[in-house]
């Protein structure tokens, strides 16, 4: 639990850091760690069912959509604050 906190508040702060600043490249680092945790989350090797208990395979899979949940707040800041806002994506410079 320690860790998926920390990594949200990172995740956090490069969101708001990059709204605050208006420097989208925070937000696009927020997205590339969300989009390498999903990978790793979701390709993860998962003990046989058969090996755990019912409250430890329920809690697994809690665990695996708070991770998710983190994980899609920095793909949503990433989307919001960085590349959609980015004046060098489709030719939206001045």
């Amino acid at each position: 639990m320690k860790n998926l906190l920390i990594t949200y508040s990172i995740i956090l702060a490069l969101g708001i850091a990059s709204m605050l600043t208006g420097n989208h490249y925070l937000a696009n680092i927020a997205g590339f760690i969300s989009a390498i945790g999903f990978m790793l989350v979701f390709f993860k090797d998962r003990p046989k069912e058969s090996e755990l208990s019912e409250t430890e395979i329920a809690q697994a899979a809690k665990m695996r959509r708070y991770w998710y949940i983190v994980f899609a707040t920095g793909i949503l800041f990433s989307l919001l604050f960085g590349s959609l806002w980015n004046n060098q994506m489709g030719n939206m410079a001045p």
